[in-house]
């Protein structure tokens, strides 16, 4: 059996509670998991900028971003991102995780080609498996 690369995985939401419930989920789905847990849009784009100018390989796998945050919302953190250019180093897997139930924002994340599903929450193992697991058998 080979040794496969746990995912790397950045949880970008302003709430505590929020953060820490999906990185026990996550960590019960793959306790290797490395997991980022992020306050703000602002830091998480400058720690991937960071990361993609120097070491790109550190990338994160996934992005679990929430819409709703103070200073910067989701769809801000989308358009800086894009700006950003980090696709051309690596493909993130980038998931809108939120409370929203408004019918724009999930449009607008079906749109978005850099966005790969919109999530509602509360995270749950089912959705993190459906996930996680072609990307653990792909790896």
């Amino acid at each position: 059996m080979e040794n496969k690369r746990p995912a790397d995985i950045y949880v970008v939401d302003d709430r505590p509670i929020d953060n820490l419930i999906s990185k026990l989920l996550f960590k019960k789905f793959d306790p290797d998991m490395v997991i980022d847990e992020i306050n703000d849009g602002p830091t998480a784009l400058k720690q991937l900028a960071d990361i993609a100018a120097n070491e790109p390989f550190f990338l994160p796998d996934f992005i679990f971003l929430d819409l709703n945050m103070p200073g910067m919302d989701g769809w801000e953190f989308m358009t800086e991102y894009k700006h950003l250019g980090i696709d051309n180093a690596k493909k993130i897997q980038i998931y809108i995780l939120s409370s929203s139930l408004y019918r724009q924002d999930i449009q607008q994340s079906d749109n978005n080609p850099l966005i790969a599903g919109f999530i509602s929450k509360p995270l749950t193992m089912a959705t993190i498996k459906s996930i996680l697991q072609p990307f653990d058998a792909v790896e």
